[in-house]
């Protein structure tokens, strides 16, 4: 379809709330939780806001550390700072929901294998939504991670369940259909992020993932100072594995114009 030209009557179709979240996400609303970190650190770096409201409504939270993030650091020590980020988030008790795989950094396959790691994790942790990164991710394991969560939760709702696959963003921005307002704990994430010592010697992540989740306010009005994004992938998309996700990001896309 070619997109319209400003100087169309039709334009615009679509005005910005049409396009981007204006309202937050209902706190509410969060369901039971499987996040899928691929390294330790990725699942506060992407949704520790989630995390800390879901632990301060009684929502159940499980998060899968898929490597050991070797590449990056100790793997026994970049362990223990996630449980003690878990325990900043979520109470003593937190540190009970994480797994560890301990799979070598930089060495997952969006395998049947991780494929079927993942249901099973889906199917003992009774999760409604599951967290992973989104195709915009670039690092490997990030890619990895998404395309076989794609498959995990496409295969769960081909037989019924209701699934919902959400896409975090962890080092590169997503179209969001989602905004979370963690205003309320955003001092518990900055606390959780900066658990992260042996990483935040390499860089800043924890001001970089800050300056995002400030931006992620920007459509959500003065009061709202911090704010994480989501998509919520649609369950159509999902039956055409990662080409159907791709094709449902550029559909979003044209959306803008048509």
């Amino acid at each position: 379809m070619t997109a319209a030209a400003p100087t169309d009557p039709t334009w615009p179709r679509w005005l910005e709330p049409d396009l981007l979240p204006y309202q937050a996400l209902p706190p509410q609303d969060i369901r039971p939780l499987l996040v899928l970190a691929p390294h330790p650190d990725d699942e506060v770096f992407a949704c520790g806001g989630l995390l800390a409201l879901a632990a301060s409504r009684g929502v159940r939270a499980k998060v899968v550390v898929c490597t050991d993030g070797g590449q990056g650091g100790q793997g026994a020590e970049r362990e223990a700072e996630s449980l003690a980020a878990a325990q900043v988030l979520g109470g003593p008790t937190a540190q009970q929901s994480l797994a560890f795989w301990r799979l070598p950094d930089r060495s997952l396959q969006p395998d049947a294998a991780l494929q079927a790691r993942i249901s099973q994790m889906i199917e003992s942790s009774r999760a409604e939504w599951v967290l992973a990164p989104s195709p915009f991710e670039i690092h490997p394991d990030h890619r990895a991670v998404c395309v076989a969560a794609i498959g995990a939760v496409g295969a769960r709702q081909a037989a019924g369940q209701a699934t919902r696959l959400v896409c975090c963003e962890i080092g590169q921005p997503l179209l969001p259909n989602a905004l979370l307002d963690i205003t309320p704990v955003a001092h518990l994430k900055a606390q959780a992020m900066r658990c992260f010592a042996s990483q935040l010697t390499q860089q800043a992540y924890d001001q970089q993932i800050s300056g995002l989740n400030r931006y992620r306010a920007y459509t959500l009005g003065a009061a709202v100072k911090q704010a994480e994004a989501f998509w919520f992938v649609p369950s159509a998309a999902l039956a055409g594995g990662i080409a159907g996700v791709l094709g449902a990001i550029q559909q979003r896309l044209q959306d803008r114009f048509d």
